[in-house]
């Protein structure tokens, strides 16, 4: 009898820590700082950053021709 006692408080223990534990993982995923929205935001913001980057390497390539075209056209001192 006793031996029985302790199996159900030891199986009621165990499915109280796992209840627990799935509430916490859950809880780190989808509500706290490093949540799945926030790792989404961040995923965007990567690729937005990205084409700046190539935008303005762009823009910096054709200031430099610009620049390197006036520079030819001026008088040699």
């Amino acid at each position: 009898m006793k031996e029985k006692i302790k199996l159900i408080v030891l199986a009621i223990l165990f499915i109280v820590a796992t209840i627990v534990s799935a509430n916490y993982i859950a809880n780190l995923l989808f509500a706290g700082k490093n949540s799945l929205e926030t790792y989404e935001s961040l995923k965007l913001k990567k690729i937005q950053l990205e084409q700046s980057i190539d935008r303005m390497q762009k823009y910096n390539a054709k200031l430099q021709k610009d620049y390197f075209e006036l520079k030819n056209l001026e008088p040699e001192q």
